[in-house]
């Protein structure tokens, strides 16, 4: 790692090791931004929000109700301040950094909601992310109503979450409640992350899909796949030694694999690559 990526990293541990309610969901999100631009300015982009919020203080307070409150910012963000999912390159690494989304006024569902609710939570507002499946939205808690944060329509209902939800994987998918359960911050950095390691890999990144595993078990210490993924990763890189302590991770947190073959003889294999490396 490069050094002046060290103290980033160092910080983002720091956060990812909270509790999922107390991780500051903006200043980790722009962590995750800071290791791709050096110099990023983190207090810089978070006074923005602030400045974002401020903006729209008054007509918030003097609504007459959640719903109104809720439906106010929405038109002062996708109206006045022209936020909108990136519909033309919606795999751009950009859309998935908290920094480019408030420079460009693009971003993907999972962005464009962290400038939703954090500028909400500024303003006193219950706002909750929702994990669908393919897709992501807000939820207006007071008002018992759903936004969503990629075409800024809002005043949706529980019937048009799932349909969007039937639009990406087809009309058999059945209704769960499950799908509308808030999200944690752990979950929605999670997410994040996830994204830019399936571009990384799209993209045939290696390095940069192994920085995103490295924060994304920063976050998820106890998710054996996740380790067994870096394992690959790191092996690719011919990081051979430290492939196999994620192998031996892996076996401590998925007893069961030691009785699969496949996984036994990669492990073999590994073990054989990282002594002779030394």
């Amino acid at each position: 790692m490069d050094d002046w990526r060290i103290p980033i990293r160092s910080s983002f541990a720091a956060l990812a090791g909270r509790r999922s309610d107390e991780i500051p969901l903006a200043e980790a999100a722009l962590l995750i931004a800071a290791e791709e631009y050096p110099g990023l300015d983190v207090g810089g982009y978070l006074a923005r929000l602030d400045a974002l919020a401020d903006d729209i203080r008054e007509e918030v307070d003097n609504a007459e109700d959640a719903r109104s409150a809720g439906t106010a910012l929405t038109s002062f963000l996708y109206e006045r301040e022209a936020f909108r999912g990136d519909a033309d390159d919606y795999y751009d690494p950009r859309n998935s950094f908290l920094n480019e989304v408030l420079d460009r006024r693009r971003g993907i569902p999972i962005t464009l909601s962290i400038v939703y609710m954090e500028i909400a939570a500024r303003l006193g507002l219950a706002v909750r992310g929702i994990g669908l499946p393919g897709h992501f939205l807000l939820k207006l808690t007071d008002a018992g109503t759903y936004v969503d944060p990629f075409t800024g329509q809002v005043d949706l209902g529980e019937s048009d979450c799932i349909d969007r939800v039937r639009a990406i994987h087809g009309d058999g998918v059945t209704r769960d409640p499950a799908m509308l359960s808030p999200q944690s911050n752990r979950q929605i950095l999670t997410r994040v992350l996830t994204n830019l390691r399936v571009i990384y890999r799209t993209n045939d990144d290696a390095p940069r899909a192994r920085g995103a595993l490295d924060r994304l078990v920063l976050l998820n210490p106890g998710a054996g796949q996740l380790y067994r993924d870096r394992a690959a990763v790191l092996a690719r890189l011919a990081e051979y030694r430290l492939a196999l302590k994620d192998v031996e991770q892996v076996r401590h947190l998925q007893p069961t694999v030691r009785r699969s073959r496949r996984f036994t003889a990669w492990r073999r294999f590994i073990r054989q690559m990282a002594v002779r490396m030394n």
